[in-house]
């Protein structure tokens, strides 16, 4: 008999999905369930693929797919849906084992730190229940009275307009809305250095 997995759900958060590996042997009893009795979140959503060799099956959804919820908090979107398992009886009577739900979460770190100096941090690595790395590029640049293009010098009188660009490039992410919490102006690129003058504050 084979072992039972050490981990009979893996969850794998992507850019913008997330997939959902289940081990058949899902209660380590040796007693495969059916994969059609396994199913992901509040639609139902069923497997996309099995592997007869491995004894899985696969679920693939987007971020927003199959009925999951999205929460935000100050650091972190969190997405959650949950794997069922809802056996059928083997015959009009017997039911061999009882339903089953596993809730699974995917961890979007919100915020980072940029400079307008060609600084472009990352964030930290996203994660699940298992390590997962994916990065969005944070930039900050300094534009033109227009927004057209990228302003070449950084000197400014008394009273200038500053127009500050912030983005990020979320690559296959789902659309994201970036959000400034504070921003400050000091005169060399360490931020805790005197003296700063604030330009973005209080979440803006």
């Amino acid at each position: 008999q084979a072992a039972a997995p050490l981990h009979p759900v893996a969850v794998q958060c992507q850019e913008a999905q997330m997939v959902v590996t289940v081990h058949r042997d899902l209660f380590g009893t040796g007693r495969l369930v059916k994969a059609t009795d396994l199913s992901l979140g509040s639609a139902s959503c069923l497997p996309v693929a099995q592997s007869a060799a491995e004894g899985t099956v696969t679920f693939v959804a987007g971020l927003h797919e199959c009925g999951s919820s999205l929460q935000m908090t100050p650091d972190s979107l969190i997405y959650r849906t949950s794997l069922s398992y809802k056996p059928s009886p083997a015959n009009s009577v017997i039911v061999r084992t009882n339903a089953a739900a596993v809730p699974i979460e995917c961890h979007y770190p919100r915020k980072s730190n940029v400079s307008s100096d060609a600084v472009q941090p990352t964030w930290a690595p996203f994660y699940s229940t298992l390590a997962v790395e994916e990065k969005l590029i944070f930039s900050l640049r300094l534009m033109n009275d227009d927004w057209s293009s990228e302003r070449l010098s950084n000197g400014f009188q008394l009273g200038e307009s500053l127009h500050l660009q912030a983005d990020v490039a979320p690559g296959n992410h789902i659309p994201l809305r970036l959000f400034v919490d504070d921003c400050v102006a000091t005169l060399s690129p360490d931020r805790s250095s005197s003296p700063q003058y604030a330009l973005i504050d209080l979440s803006g």
